[in-house]
């Protein structure tokens, strides 16, 4: 029977405006389902569906459907508004978006084949003659791109052709994927033969003590067919050989990649007064506010109180979605929740392989007895997108972290901001929790738009780590400098291990040393491709690139003077780790940084190294600083503050102060008063005598009010425009036209056009603008005029080549 036409509008993955339309004579067409469409001369690519309609397009015909990848949705209804929701507030597209969300394995990356269809039963007599001509064609060579197909047989309709043969059931589109997911299996072993066929087959003395050694196992066990051969004793060979004579079978099972937990699930801990009294001001909060600032100071205990809201929303059977900004984080966290609540708890951030993405994403979807498989989600800012139905709360721990932003590519969305919408969506609550909450959160709480929960204590009484600055200017002039620890610093550090204790030492900088130069014609090594000096590893003896990763051998010789004098100027995190291994030979001293933590478990094992005892100083980066607990951690040095605080940036104060008061909150968390000390050139600025005290309030306070003169968040909103392109001149024209058009709408608020920090990155020279927009301006009037302006550049043969760079609220 003759099924009437439909058209669906779909996403596609790629940098492109809006949605497409295509037509289909498919009944079983549902939004959210994955479709094979064409796009373009011969690319095919798999969409998404929006919308099921009548309507048909008036300006173009639309071009056939090609196949359906799902008999269920893979994206829900509340998905999809959220989608639409990121592309909007961040001046996105669609496609930018779902590039964003869906794990690759889930998107068709093009070179599509088509093959013959597993169900095909063989009979040609039906078929037309081109139909024939493929069945014949791809019985002699597996697969056919569509292109090849288009050749034999010769018809300029090729997609509907194919679509037919689809429809009919002959071939299907195979996912040629870059990474297309597998279901990871197991090979089992399966005893089949009964006594009658055992009494009456033939086997070798070896084979038979075979079948005596499987039948003394635990045979109610599923033997995987390697742990069989190990647990035996015996040869593949022999195994092979009983398998030929069906005395076994071998099965494939798919096996999930997902973590299980083998800890026993522990009781409750006892809050404290104040927890109880923090607890349940939260949830009168929850009664009145959609969302709840956090603020309690270094291990007062923030988790155990999201244990307990936890706990309440499965009663509910609903779903919490747990974000973190760093999969550093997860180790630790992963492990409090899982002894709480077992494998109800899972897990995705981006050290996960296709595979596991895949079947993480499957899990979130499924339903087992009504209930979610994974009810709890913990993850970094792209667990955001996961197929969540029903959820109850989402928990932003360290909300203050600019890792919640995502930089490169778009969308340019800011995880926290995100989920305060995506819960809206779905009527949950949100808890932003931090012991130094940004100055924008800490202002919505303070004006009554978001509720406002405290926590002043440390769990059992534990006194706030003492925090003191050593002037190394002064131990710089009288030379009392080793290496680059001042002597107050490093006798701190010995008189901790001498104890049993273990110390965390800070530098926001990896490698061995920023700069390299020659000490005759001071020439610096920079990178070929950006406008910043390379930084020197000494490990593998290279100079890299951190903005391109270009990296090149240290050269022998001077290449402007020929002269063999080259030093190195600045320390990171590696020349640390070598003074300290030549300073404190007797004691274990590892690093934490990128350089150290790339392969997929090397997070866990450090940090379970250090909580364990074996390590006994930690070097690192930023990752040491971001809600890591650990009990035995007595002193804490920052070595160079300076570098913070110096950097052309609005938030720089307010980035230092949180850095340096969370890697100060790992002191001392267990017994005794930790002790935190600041080496810095500066010893007089305001910001440590705020440090010392642990003065929270009045940092934010003054922060709030310079922000409110120079008309800074939160008083107003920023959009970032940057302009990239490769000619100088070129990108110069461009920012000037595009300033001149946004002065014409926006006067005053429009800043620059000005060259960043580092103007050049990966060959493309960068121009940046900025706007301000007034909190009781309209965000959404000025996104409409910006996209407007922009717009009529990119239609300007002079600026076709100008890439734009949207950047919403910016961090």
């Amino acid at each position: 029977m003759f099924s009437p036409l439909k058209y669906i509008d779909v996403i596609l993955p790629l940098p492109l405006k809006g949605t497409f339309s295509y037509a289909s004579e498919q009944e079983e067409l549902e939004v959210g389902q994955r479709v094979v469409v064409q796009f373009g001369v011969r690319k095919l690519y798999t969409a998404i569906i929006k919308r099921v309609h009548d309507e048909k397009p008036t300006d173009y015909e639309a071009k056939p459907l090609l196949a359906i990848l799902d008999e269920a949705p893979v994206v829900n209804a509340i998905q999809l508004q959220f989608w639409e929701w990121i592309a909007k507030y961040y001046m996105c597209n669609l496609g930018d978006v779902m590039q964003a969300a869906l794990p690759s394995s889930l998107k068709l990356a093009s070179e599509s084949q088509v093959i013959i269809h597993p169900d095909f039963d063989g009979d040609i007599d039906d078929l037309k003659a081109e139909e024939e001509m493929l069945i014949t064609a791809l019985s002699n060579q597996e697969q056919m791109s569509v292109a090849a197909i288009s050749k034999l047989i010769n018809t300029s309709s090729v997609f509907s052709f194919i679509n037919e043969v689809i429809r009919k059931e002959i071939v299907q589109i195979k996912e040629d994927l870059h990474d297309k997911y597998k279901m990871k299996v197991l090979k089992v072993a399966r005893f089949i033969a009964s006594d009658e066929l055992l009494a009456n087959t033939k086997l070798t003395h070896k084979q038979m003590a075979f079948v005596e050694a499987y039948k003394q196992l635990n045979i109610s066990k599923i033997w995987s067919v390697a742990d069989l051969l190990k647990e035996t004793g015996f040869s593949r060979a022999i195994f092979n050989a009983l398998v030929k004579k069906e005395i076994f079978t071998i099965e494939e099972e798919g096996i999930s990649r997902l973590l299980k937990s083998s800890q026993e699930i522990i009781e409750d801990k006892q809050l404290a007064d104040f927890q109880e009294k923090a607890l349940s001001e939260i949830k009168t909060a929850f009664t009145k506010k959609e969302v709840c600032l956090l603020h309690g100071v270094t291990s007062s205990g923030k988790t155990e109180l999201y244990i307990k809201l936890i706990e309440q929303q499965l009663k509910q059977g609903k779903q919490v979605l747990y974000l973190l900004p760093e999969i550093a984080l997860t180790t630790q966290i992963i492990k409090r929740l899982q002894k709480h609540f077992g494998n109800k708890v899972g897990i995705t951030h981006s050290h996960l392989n296709n595979g596991e993405r895949v079947e993480v994403w499957k899990a979130v979807q499924e339903t087992d007895s009504q209930k979610v498989k994974y009810p709890i989600m913990l993850g970094a800012r792209s667990s955001l997108f996961l197929p969540f139905n029903n959820l109850g709360l989402i928990i932003v721990d360290e909300e203050h972290d600019s890792s919640f932003k995502q930089h490169q590519p778009a969308p340019r969305y800011h995880a926290r901001d995100a989920a305060i919408y995506l819960a809206h969506l779905h009527k949950a609550k949100v808890l932003l929790g931090s012991a130094t909450p940004c100055v924008e959160s800490y202002y919505n709480a303070k004006v009554g738009k978001y509720a406002l929960v405290e926590m002043h204590t440390r769990f059992a009484d534990i006194a706030l780590p003492k925090i003191s600055t050593i002037d190394i200017r002064k131990a710089h002039l009288k030379k009392e400098m080793k290496q680059q620890f001042a002597p107050q610093l490093l006798n701190a550090i010995k008189d901790t291990l001498s104890i049993g204790k273990q110390v965390i030492l800070f530098q926001n900088r990896r490698g061995y040393s920023p700069v390299l130069s020659c000490g005759t014609c001071a020439y610096t090594p920079n990178c070929n491709s950006c406008d910043v000096s390379l930084t020197y590893h000494k490990w593998n003896y290279h100079l890299k690139c951190h903005y391109c990763g270009y990296t090149e051998q240290v050269p022998e010789v001077c290449p402007s003077c020929t002269a063999k004098d080259f030093s190195d100027k600045g320390f990171g995190t590696e020349q640390i780790e070598e003074s300290l291994k030549e300073l404190l030979p007797d004691y274990v001293t590892k690093r934490m940084d990128y350089d150290t933590t790339r392969g997929k478990n090397a997070h866990q094992n450090i940090i379970t190294d250090f909580e364990q005892g074996r390590i006994d100083i930690l070097v690192g980066t930023q990752m040491v600083t971001k809600g890591l607990d650990f009990d035995n951690v007595a002193l804490v040095g920052i070595l160079n503050a300076d570098s913070m605080l110096h950097f052309p940036d609005f938030r720089a104060y307010e980035r230092a102060f949180q850095l340096m008061m969370q890697v100060a909150g790992r002191a001392g968390r267990k017994g005794e008063q930790g002790q935190v000390l600041i080496q810095t050139y500066d010893e007089e600025h305001e910001m440590f005598a705020l440090l010392k005290a642990n003065n929270f309030g009045t940092f934010i306070k003054n922060q709030v009010e310079e922000r409110r003169l120079f008309s800074y968040p939160p008083y107003n909103r920023l959009i970032g425009i940057t302009l990239k392109h490769k000619k100088q001149r070129k990108l110069d024209e461009a920012a000037q036209q595009l300033v001149v058009m946004m002065k014409k709408s926006f006067g005053t608020r429009v800043l620059g056009p000005e060259y960043p920090a580092i103007a050049r990155i990966r060959n493309y020279y960068h121009k940046n603008v900025l706007l301000k927009i007034e909190q009781e301006g309209s965000v959404a009037e000025a996104k409409k005029i910006l996209n407007t302006i922009i717009e009529r550049m990119q239609n300007h043969s002079d600026f076709k080549s100008i890439r734009f760079i949207m950047d919403v609220d910016p961090v």
